[in-house]
């Protein structure tokens, strides 16, 4: 975003199915790659390295509302979570804190922070193990305690869209105009010289980066990248400057005692730009990406040849869901319909499509055969939907959301928080008989 759905002023990004095992031809299977670094929960943008929007965690079948937070300033992004009890979320207001950190109960502030600027709102903090953040804005990518201290501040050319972690715990992204960072996790230095995708790039922050929220030309890297921790292979949407297309490019991360950014190859094939993150499969051999024109693509980590394309009718809004069963669920846009896609090795199959739901965010998965989704309506709604067959279980309304939701996040508890681009923010729990609150 990562590391929101596009018809907003900042961006978001997003994710996929499943890992096949061995050859590109073969259907994908669950190979559990993880980086053991990211903190337990919620604790990168989409989810984690390979921006699944998929939860391990049982999702709940029937919700109630526990809280619902309105901040000043507009909310592009689904909030990441740690164990410890809060959630963060960025906004980008104008004036005074751009990030905050949320009692997950109560949804009240802990702390919020100045110390970054507006542009920290097309990332959600990236949290490790010992929980702490990682959190780039317009001008340095910043390490926070969970108490909110800094730790550190590197300085920084561009606004990544969210960071991700390598197999040895350094940080990793790359910015909107296209330069590559490689970070040492506890001091901020820089391991290797950025990489430089268009040298001399530079921005003009007083422009913003509203291009990031549709993938345009003047946002070559508008999505969240992945990253497969097994091979060191990190993937992200680019649009090279003057291309007639955008593309999907790879970099080898290679650590250690001389650590490099690599090239390895770039495909651009991705017609009118893409809204959507890069997502790997479960095993590291495919990466999934939606583009600007209508269509869901399967691509080789390995080489970057195009695998399968499957239409989906619409401009996908942001990033797609995958689950360890093999669902790809891509998220909302124009009137896109609610649907689930099986990849079949060398082609994809619609599971299920459900047209009683127009889709207006991300369909984030869960474990136990659930999604999460919100539909278009006189009110907006949460669905819960049993990801087998696409039928409706459960419906909650989004008391005074106007437009799309920015992407769903799943806490360790359960706990199902929704973000709408206008500046809401609303808790679901499991329906245990708790009672209602707002703040």
């Amino acid at each position: 975003m990562s590391t929101s759905l596009r018809l907003i002023s900042i961006a978001l990004s997003g994710a996929v199915l499943l890992g096949c095992s061995g050859s590109d031809s073969t259907p994908p299977s669950d190979g559990g790659r993880v980086a053991q670094t990211y903190g337990e929960g919620w604790s990168a943008v989409h989810a984690d390295a390979g921006n699944s929007d998929y939860s391990p965690v049982r999702g709940a079948r029937n919700l109630k509302l526990a809280w619902q937070r309105v901040f000043t300033g507009n909310v592009n992004l689904g909030p990441t979570s740690d164990p410890w009890g809060q959630t963060y979320v960025t906004v980008n207001a104008l004036v005074g804190c751009a990030l905050y950190a949320l009692d997950s109960a109560t949804g009240e502030t802990v702390w919020c922070s100045e110390e970054v600027d507006r542009f920290a709102a097309i990332s959600s903090p990236l949290i490790d193990r010992e929980g702490n953040l990682y959190l780039a804005d317009g001008s340095a990518m910043h390490a926070f305690r969970r108490d909110g201290t800094v730790l550190w501040e590197t300085p920084i050319q561009g606004v990544p869209l969210s960071a991700q972690f390598t197999a040895q715990g350094n940080v990793v992204f790359v910015t909107h105009i296209g330069y590559i960072y490689l970070l040492d996790r506890r001091s901020g230095a820089n391991l290797v010289e950025p990489l430089a995708l268009d040298p001399g790039a530079t921005w003009n922050p007083a422009l913003g980066v509203g291009a990031c929220a549709t993938g345009r030309p003047e946002c070559p890297s508008a999505n969240t990248p992945a990253i497969d921790p097994a091979t060191g292979r990190f993937i992200f949407t680019f649009w090279t400057p003057g291309a007639q297309t955008s593309g999907i490019r790879a970099v080898q991360v290679s650590e250690g005692a001389a650590p490099s950014l690599t090239p390895l190859w770039t495909n651009e094939s991705l017609p009118e730009g893409s809204a959507s993150s890069p997502t790997l499969s479960a095993d590291g051999s495919r990466v999934y990406v939606t583009d600007n024109a209508g269509s869901l693509h399967a691509l080789s980590t390995r080489s970057g040849d195009m695998i399968w394309s499957f239409e989906i009718g619409y401009p996908a809004a942001g990033s797609p869901s995958r689950s360890p069963e093999g669902l790809i669920m891509p998220a909302g846009g124009r009137l896109g319909a609610v649907m689930a896609i099986a990849d079949r090795g060398d082609h994809a199959e619609l599971a299920w499509r459900n047209d009683t739901l127009i889709n207006g965010g991300i369909s984030t998965q869960a474990a136990g055969g659930l999604a999460y989704v919100t539909a278009f309506g006189a009110i907006n709604e949460l669905v819960v939907v049993d990801t087998r067959d696409g039928t409706e279980l459960d419906r909650e309304p989004l008391i005074g959301v106007t437009g799309f939701t920015v992407g769903t996040t799943v806490g360790l508890d359960g706990t199902v928080y929704v973000p709408a681009f206008l500046g809401e923010l609303f808790a679901f729990r499991p329906d245990t008989g708790v009672a209602e609150g707002t703040r």
